[in-house]
């Protein structure tokens, strides 16, 4: 007998009709990691991951068809960048959100995967990310996929 709290998921790219949807995820990502984003920061974000001619930056998102209905319960950001290590170029994962309701079911492993597939039918030469040193329940995930590395982030803001 199927387990009843099984979800079907599809990750798709994300599409106008999905703002609502993922409003409410990144709000919750901006919660989960303590930040304060602008409404007209949050409203440009939407615009570009939406626009062709900045193709550089694309969204996809994780359409849950389990028991709980038909949703958005997850999305991720790519960011494709030339790199001075590598002819091809790069992709940085900047954003990975998953609901909270919904973790643990392969939301996760499906969006880190589509990124992977995009990354390599696009002939990038790696794709990276960066988490909290906290975030275990992410890292562990992270570490199931990809190799720690030991750089150090750091970040200057130049506007206040």
């Amino acid at each position: 007998m199927p387990d009843p709290t099984a979800q079907s998921l599809t990750v798709r790219n994300a599409r106008p009709d999905d703002e609502a949807s993922w409003r409410v995820l990144w709000g919750g990502y901006c919660a989960f990691y303590n930040v304060e984003i602008p409404e007209a920061v949050t409203a440009e974000t939407w615009r570009r991951l939406l626009d062709p001619n900045v193709p550089t930056l694309r969204c996809i998102v994780a359409d849950s068809q389990g028991p709980e209905g038909k949703g958005l319960v997850g999305f991720a950001t790519l960011l494709e960048h030339p790199g001075t290590w590598s002819i091809e170029s790069v992709g940085y994962l900047e954003d990975l959100f998953v609901a909270s309701g919904v973790r643990k079911r392969g939301a996760g492993t499906a969006l880190i995967s589509a990124c992977a597939a995009i990354a390599r039918n696009a002939g990038w030469a790696k794709l990276y990310w960066r988490t909290k040193a906290d975030n275990t329940a992410a890292r562990s995930l992270y570490d199931r996929l990809a190799m720690k590395t030991d750089w150090v982030v750091y970040d200057w803001a130049l506007k206040t």
